[in-house]
């Protein structure tokens, strides 16, 4: 398989594609205000203990303290009684307690770090477990060179550490690793002396830079270019792809007036995997909502239509889904609880196809899945490890209008509503006028054709009521401007009185009489007599008379 890196980055923001026959598969954002904090080790301080969750909060020097579950707490924190006692979380730490930690996930939401003891150290080649005594392989190397590698852990191997080999050692010979080895000890070294330091929470080691790591951890020799769009990042990669003995040229410093993605048409992409409904080549679609406990992904056959069986149609939909819905998972890196609604299928025979296609199509993703049988629904459950927020909690705030929940009040309702927050202010103030300012298309609304609905609303509150629109409210404002007598009211509600003269757009006909326009002075109509011919300029005119709602004004010679 062909693949290609992009790197795109500046000031506040590094940004990477990866592209598989020359389709994006995966995005990584690394933001300045949002750093990722996987992989770093601190010094942490123990703040509390619960025991109920067997768990730890520690305080490790950032805004929110990290979360430490009792699993995740090595032997060496254990106290010298550790086998004559269970091991719960009060028995191992203390309040207060110092203790070095990882990050093996980053915040979310309002979650803080979760954390581990069990330090790791990765390398090209290797992963460094300093509290461990064993070798590890790869899962993704089998049979005699899984053996062969194992071998060679052996030989460099000392006895007070432990290692695990990564696949990336199948392209490394013996002094390479030895190499790799090398340096992570190093590392080691330092962090131990650093940590023995610090008497406070703090950072003992920083993580490589997104671009490092993924080098690291990602690049390959199915690579065949990777493009950057600044000189210093291909000098930065090249001197890291040197330090681990790999010898690849094809390192493109991008020039042009279109920026690297725009070249690319990745921030198409980009604007894609934000959006609810992906489109499937044969006319059929799926939809990804995002919900607090799950992600559910519904699978529909829209407009696709075949001249055979609808089984046939529906086992195509369904095959054609699954290649989408795993691009869409590593697109947007979507991690947790997944539940994936099928079109329903009565034959077994189609449902395992369905499942074959769809576990073959997870083969190339990095992140760990579980998969699940159909369920009796006809649901395919399975979970995908965190690892990220996402590109939709990268990229997106919730709604402040809708509370992230999708919906927010028609217009209609929020007319009737405001009704009856008039008729409640009417009865409660002895005020005998009422100037109120709402959202214009609200303001229409409740004005009603010809003022008809507001002056109902005057006969049953037997007050005066003015209502004046304004288009930058939010759309369920009620804003009660003035309370007074009718007369005050009447002098406050008028934007302008007779004799003024303005400049106005010329907006669009008047519907009563096709040779006046009218123009909208905060909410406020303004008929021009005629003005019909002049629509869309800008003219001055001056005001004949003001009404309550509206004024009629002449074109100024």
């Amino acid at each position: 398989m062909n693949k290609e890196m992009l790197i795109s980055s500046d000031k506040s923001e590094t940004r990477i594609a990866i592209l598989e026959s020359k389709k994006v598969t995966q995005l990584f954002f690394d933001r300045k205000s949002k750093k990722s904090l996987v992989g770093n080790i601190y010094m942490g301080r123990v703040k509390n203990i619960l025991p109920g969750l067997d768990a730890a909060f520690v305080d490790i020097g950032e805004d929110k303290n990290a979360f430490l579950y009792i699993n995740e707490v090595g032997p060496d924190i254990e106290d010298d009684n550790a086998e004559e006692i269970p091991k719960k979380i009060q028995y191992v730490l203390k309040p207060n307690q110092m203790v070095l930690v990882q990050v093996t996930k980053d915040p979310m939401k309002a979650k803080g770090a979760r954390i581990t003891t069990y330090i790791s150290i990765a390398g090209r080649y290797l992963v460094l477990a300093p509290f461990n005594k064993g070798i590890g392989i790869s899962r993704k190397v089998y049979g005699e060179e899984r053996e062969n590698l194992k071998k060679l852990a052996v030989e460099i191997k000392s006895e007070d550490y432990g290692l695990i080999v990564r696949t990336a050692a199948r392209e490394a010979d013996k002094n390479k690793l030895k190499k790799d080895l090398k340096q992570l000890l190093k590392k080691w070294n330092f962090i131990k002396k650093k940590a023995s330091a610090l008497n406070k929470p703090g950072i003992v080691f920083n993580e490589y830079s997104v671009i490092l790591k993924l080098m690291r951890d990602m690049f390959s020799e199915e690579f065949s270019a990777i493009y950057v769009d600044k000189k210093v990042l291909k000098r930065e990669i090249g001197r890291y792809l040197y330090s681990v003995g790999i010898k690849f040229n094809n390192i493109i410093v991008h020039h042009g007036k279109e920026d690297l993605f725009e070249a690319f048409n990745i921030n198409e992409v980009i604007e894609g995997a934000l959006e609810r409904k992906v489109w499937l080549k044969s006319g059929g679609f799926i939809v990804i909502d995002y919900g607090e406990a799950m992600t559910t992904i519904d699978v529909n056959t829209g407009k696709y239509t075949s001249n055979k069986s609808s089984s046939q149609t529906i086992l195509r939909t369904n095959l054609e889904a699954t290649e989408t819905i795993c691009n869409q998972l590593r697109l947007r890196d979507i991690g947790g609880i997944i539940v994936i609604d099928f079109i329903d299928m009565a034959s077994e025979k189609d449902r395992k196809k369905v499942y074959s296609r769809f576990l073959q199509c997870l083969e190339n993703d990095r992140t760990k899945t579980e998969i699940l049988q159909f369920s009796k629904l006809g649901l395919l459950e399975m979970t995908r490890k965190n690892v990220s927020d996402g590109i939709l909690d990268t990229m997106c705030k919730i709604c402040p209008s809708c509370g992230g929940s999708g919906y927010i009040k028609s217009e209609e309702t929020i007319r009737l509503e405001t009704e009856r927050k008039i008729r409640k202010l009417t009865r409660e103030s002895m005020a005998k006028g009422f100037l109120i300012k709402l959202n214009t298309n609200i303001a229409a609304l409740v004005i009603g054709t010809d003022g008809r609905n507001l002056k109902h609303l005057e006969n049953i509150t037997k007050k005066y009521i003015n209502i004046q629109g304004d288009s930058k409210l939010p759309i369920d404002s009620f804003i009660i401007s003035a309370e007074g007598s009718i007369a005050e009211i009447q002098e406050a509600s008028k934007p302008f009185k007779t004799g003024d003269i303005l400049d106005l757009l010329i907006e669009e006909a008047y519907f009563h009489n096709k040779n006046d326009a009218i123009s909208r002075v905060d909410g406020y109509i303004v008929q021009i007599i005629d003005g019909g011919k002049y629509i869309g300029q800008r003219l001055k005119v001056e005001i004949k008379s003001v009404s309550k709602t509206s004024a009629v004004a002449e074109i100024k010679n």
